[in-house]
């Protein structure tokens, strides 16, 4: 399996939290159980509408690159609102870390270091695992205890790098794959300009970094 980067900035982004639970609804009283199996992820759709022939065929190549769901596409956040002050190189601070949270070193001394709704990702054994920060954390004496979801699908070693930069390719990343094996696009060949549409639908794999 490969991990490929995307080839052109989309010109939209859809974005949806998928979760793993089960509601089990009582059949005698008014209440319910809910079980949480994990596994919760991503799901992006990255659109391009009316690209040229150049976008068009670094798109293409990327499509059968991919080879249906044989291999990965790693996407960085394009729309990351970067409310945080940040600073400094986070790094992990501890190996064997797992669940909702995790405690970085290396940060500037700062308010709101990092607050609710922004993204970040860690590296977990070679690739990006993205998560979304679910509460604002003030960093002190160059270290910050991160909360986040979904929780960790494996512990990151010591001075794993963390990104929390907004932008294009250094932008925090996840690693996604092909929702359908089958993907098409749509072109316009009596126009001019010989423009394409094209949609990727993509959900997180869960795995990649396990």
């Amino acid at each position: 399996m490969t991990v490929f980067d995307i080839a052109a900035v989309p010109n939209s982004v859809s974005v949806a939290s998928q979760g793993n639970t089960g509601l089990f609804p009582s059949p005698l009283i008014a209440s319910a159980t809910t079980l949480d199996r994990g596994g919760q992820k991503m799901k992006i759709l990255l659109s391009y509408t009316n690209v040229d022939q150049d976008d068009r065929a670094e798109i293409l190549g990327l499509i059968f690159a991919l080879r249906g769901q044989a291999n990965r596409l790693r996407v960085p956040v394009f729309d990351n609102p970067k409310r945080g002050a940040y600073g400094g190189t986070p790094l992990v601070d501890g190996a064997s870390q797992t669940g909702s949270s995790l405690n970085l070193d290396g940060v500037s001394n700062v308010t709101n270091w990092i607050r609710r709704g922004d993204y970040l990702s860690v590296l977990v054994n070679g690739d990006q695992e993205l998560k979304v920060c679910t509460a604002d954390a003030t960093s002190s004496g160059g270290t910050v205890t991160v909360a986040f979801e979904p929780r960790l699908r494996a512990s990151p070693a010591n001075n794993a790098a963390v990104r929390v930069e907004d932008g294009t390719l250094a932008a925090p990343a996840g690693v996604f794959v092909l929702e359908n094996s089958i993907q098409g696009w749509t072109s316009k060949p009596g126009k001019t300009s010989k423009l394409s549409d094209i949609a990727l639908a993509l959900i997180e794999d869960v795995f990649a970094t396990q």
